[in-house]
């Protein structure tokens, strides 16, 4: 038997993380996979090696799975797979920080055939345009007071991102800093999912 979503063992400590959504989808991911592996190579889970897993869950052409927490690379970068199996192989080099290099190191005289940066994607309809002021209440918690719209004038929303390269520059940006920021307005949780954000003179 397998156990997935959210009735795995784990401490009461443990259990602040594994409860959460992404984790339990993580979860529901490799158990089935696992599940599936065991059913073509007629084994027992406790008789499949754990590598095999985590090679499938990667390279899963339909949701490749994290195994490695990258802060600074989504699954659709072109390097995301090297640096997942890298930190595989070598986990005495991840970086505490969980920022990996973007590039890989290639041998001299050879061009690298990927870009350095993710391209943002072009903004959707719904989109909505906010200028005011930041602040940063503490690490990885970002909040704009609105000046314009007018209908938004004067509330706090919180800043939140998927992407890694936007979270970046919230990260670099100083407290009461006026900003710009493009994103995907939500009134119910009150927050402001952004893909672009410019910096404003005073």
């Amino acid at each position: 038997m397998l156990v997935c979503e959210k009735n795995i063992s784990v401490s009461h400590i443990a259990n602040g993380a594994t409860r959460l959504q992404p984790v339990v989808l993580g979860i529901g991911q490799a158990a089935g996979m696992a599940a599936a592996l065991c059913s073509e190579q007629k084994c027992q889970p406790r008789e499949l090696p754990v590598r095999s897993l985590q090679l499938a869950l990667l390279q899963d052409t339909n949701a490749p799975a994290a195994v490695i927490p990258l802060f600074n690379l989504l699954p659709e970068h072109p390097n995301w797979q090297h640096w997942q199996q890298y930190y595989l192989n070598h986990p005495e080099a991840y970086p505490i920080s969980g920022n990996c290099p973007i590039e890989i190191d290639l041998p001299a005289g050879k061009t690298p055939t990927v870009p350095s940066t993710v391209q943002h994607h072009p903004p959707e309809s719904g989109f909505q345009p906010v200028r005011g002021t930041f602040q940063k209440q503490e690490e990885q918690t970002y909040l704009i007071q609105v000046q314009t719209p007018t209908f938004l004038e004067g509330q706090c929303l919180s800043l939140v991102t998927l992407d890694p390269q936007v979270n970046e520059q919230l990260s670099a940006i100083t407290s009461h800093q006026a900003i710009a920021v493009d994103g995907r307005l939500n009134l119910a949780g009150n927050w402001l999912l952004v893909h672009d954000i410019q910096l404003c003179s005073q």
